[in-house]
């Protein structure tokens, strides 16, 4: 089985499709979420399955044996990959901590209020706690 963490990777928009659909139905097989894309992303059931065998090979899921096909699901919450991905490309440009600020501020022009004041008690409440 793969290494669970995920490395640095890029994901496609089928990927990133599946990766929805399985937070939301956290154990489908490749048919099942073939069903379910073929509303949004006209492919073949070929396709899903070379698209979540990626998705396994990277870590991001996980399958068991179901008879004859695997179940799978995801390896991570959402918020846990997005975490990751975005870590991983400030990372990768190698900017200082104003430059990564001002990066932010600039995403959070499109985040609606409650979001932002979510944010905001995240923020203080990881200023209070003990740093690492």
């Amino acid at each position: 089985m793969p290494d669970t963490k995920p490395a640095k990777f890029s994901l496609g928009e089928l990927e990133i499709l599946v990766l929805d659909y399985l937070w939301a139905i956290p154990d489908a097989t490749v048919k099942e979420v073939h069903e379910e894309l073929q509303n949004h992303y006209q492919t073949s059931v070929k396709t899903v399955q070379s698209a979540m065998e990626r998705l396994y090979r990277k870590g991001l899921l996980k399958r068991n044996k179901d008879s004859h096909s695997y179940r799978y699901a995801a390896c991570l919450a959402k918020e846990e990959l997005l975490g990751t991905l975005i870590h991983d490309l400030v990372g990768r440009f190698q900017t200082d901590s104003k430059s990564s600020a001002v990066a932010f501020l600039n995403a959070a022009e499109s985040i609606d209020d409650d979001t932002l004041d979510l944010l905001e008690a995240e923020i203080q409440k990881r200023r209070k706690a003990p740093r690492k």
